[in-house]
């Protein structure tokens, strides 16, 4: 059956195609110096910079370009970075007084989106001739940038292109070239185009319109690890049982009963119990004698008031106000025993049962009106600020673990690995003893959970051993599986890529340890690799309009 990703990819191709109105509508279209991409392939060797058969050796002036320069046909080509932007541009060699048309395209780093406004600026300096710009805004194409430099001057130049756009501000240093005396001798200075055939050409235009991402192969250090069954469990001190401590009846505090989930404070009142007293009676038998009581003083304080009148006026005697006096004084001495019953008990509610740590309520083990015997268990409060992930080690991989550099876990469902060193993780223990049912041996680490990790979940986890890698490091997303073999594809140039075979050695996190393959300081995709892997197909598997 065919996977829904491939199905999506399927249609996502098929939209490519049909923006696509065949191979001779994407032709770049640069001028005076113009070439036709398509399909072709750059050809750069090693970053050299041959100009035709006869090679022009500047002595101290000797050109120095780009990241990413090669002649291409009918012009120069280059690909430039800088911390903010990425610049792929193509322009014809100078000459003196010359069109030379540039096609500059920007790419944000942050998000590989195409840069739509502002202003490009070509700066030509040195070589003792007074500097010159050459300033173009946005083209009808979204990311495409067309100053078009006309030099005035037959020296070596350092040639820069700054992209202004907004608060950004972006100075990508192209190197030295030379400004031929004229048209002719700039062309001859081209080799001949000698197209890659083992290059994948796959446009910024193409790239703008899908998840697409590149990173540069850096060298690291990355520690190899052992798989390990694990949970993500409370701090033994954020997690408290809650039990009765006396049998009665569970009720509500003022603010209502609890529910799992709700956020309390250490030392707030979250339930009542009325507590079962000796001889038949409890809280709520109590309460009802005192409001009995409460409502006999009530009446007979009133009888008194009244009684008391009428002796004012003369219309009783005085035994009257006796003996209103002495029921008065009964009823009081009744409602007060019954009070102080009441008291006994813990107050009109019963026994405060308090949170004895801040956190949320994970478990109800009562209602309101449960009856309950002292001991029995309440609530569960666990906080969550901080968490532990307790890994099980297999028995058999526990000589291996040595002092344990870390660990990484993935939640079920989801692939993306969450770094424990990402959350200011500590080991609390390794090894020790054997579990003799599980034959496992624990490893622990406690982490501030910033991520809201939920207590109790199983994950997938890898506990980082001792044993180190070191060499080139790229994300596991530049990683393209063909039948069993890890390939990944290399930036030959901002729109032509080179298919990588790669040996893994490790994989730690969302990294990877390439012991052969890569070196340090090449560029690989590392989002949308897939769909360049469909491009090696063809220019028709996954289109290749340019609107240059």
């Amino acid at each position: 059956m065919m996977r829904l990703d491939l199905i999506l990819t399927a249609l996502l191709i098929a939209g490519f195609l049909a923006a696509c109105s065949g191979a001779d509508d994407h032709d770049h279209d640069h001028g005076d110096g113009g070439h036709s991409h398509g399909a072709d392939s750059h050809d750069h060797g090693a970053d050299s910079h041959d100009h035709g058969a006869d090679s022009h050796n500047h002595g101290e002036d000797e050109h120095d370009h780009g990241d990413d320069e090669h002649a291409h046909g009918g012009g120069v080509v280059v690909t430039d970075f800088t911390e903010l932007t990425e610049l792929f541009v193509e322009f014809p060699p100078f000459a003196v007084d010359r069109d030379s048309p540039f096609a500059a395209h920007f790419t944000r780093l942050a998000d590989f989106t195409p840069i739509g406004e502002g202003q490009a600026t070509v700066r030509l300096a040195g070589g003792g001739a007074p500097e010159e710009t050459f300033t173009a805004g946005p083209s009808p194409v979204r990311g495409i940038f067309r100053p078009v430099v006309r030099p005035r001057h037959a020296v070596i130049r350092d040639v820069s292109v700054i992209l202004q756009s907004g608060d950004l501000v972006s100075v990508h240093q192209l190197g030295r070239y030379e400004v031929f005396t004229t048209a002719l001798a700039a062309d001859a200075s081209l080799p001949a185009d000698e197209t890659g055939g083992d290059l994948i050409p796959f446009s910024k235009e193409q790239q703008w319109q899908v998840d697409f991402a590149t990173a540069e192969v850096r060298e690291g250090v990355l520690f190899r690890s052992i798989r390990a069954s694990a949970a993500l469990e409370p701090a033994p001190a954020g997690d408290a049982r809650v039990t009765a401590q006396t049998a009665g009846i569970v009720l509500s505090s003022g603010a209502g009963f609890p529910q799992i989930g709700d956020l309390v404070e250490s030392g707030e009142v979250i339930a009542m119990i009325a507590p079962a007293l000796a001889g038949e009676r409890d809280a709520p038998g109590l309460l009802a004698d005192r409001d009995g009581a409460r409502a006999a003083f009530n009446v007979t304080r009133a009888e008194y008031e009244r009684v008391s009148a009428l002796f004012e006026a003369g219309a009783v005697a005085r035994n009257r106000v006796e003996q209103a006096e002495a029921s008065l004084q009964t009823e009081r001495a009744r409602l007060n025993a019954a009070q102080a019953r009441l008291d006994g008990t813990g107050g009109e509610s019963g026994v405060a049962i308090r949170a004895p740590v801040s956190g949320r309520i994970a478990r109800m083990d009562v209602g309101p009106g449960s009856y309950v015997e002292a001991g029995e268990p309440l609530f569960r409060i666990v906080d969550l600020s901080r968490i532990r992930l307790v890994a099980q080690l297999a028995e058999i991989d526990a000589p291996r673990l040595g002092q344990p550099q870390g660990a990484w876990f993935t939640l079920p469902g989801d692939s993306r690995s969450h770094d424990l060193a990402d959350y200011a993780a500590g080991l609390v223990a390794a090894g020790g003893a054997v579990d003799p049912v599980r034959r496992t041996v624990p490893v622990i680490f406690e982490f501030e959970n910033t991520a809201g990790f939920a207590a109790g979940t199983l994950v997938n986890a890898r506990v980082r051993t001792a044993d180190r890698f070191e060499g080139a490091i790229i994300p596991v997303s530049a990683i393209v599986d063909e039948a069993g073999q890890s390939v990944v594809f290399v930036m030959a140039d901002g729109e032509n890529w080179r298919r990588q075979p790669v040996r893994i050695s490790v994989r730690d996190g969302d990294l990877v340890g390439v012991s052969s393959g890569l070196e340090p300081g090449e560029r690989v995709v590392t989002e949308g690799a897939y769909l360049v892997h469909l491009a090696a197909s063809g220019p028709a598997e996954a289109g290749h309009g340019h609107a240059h």
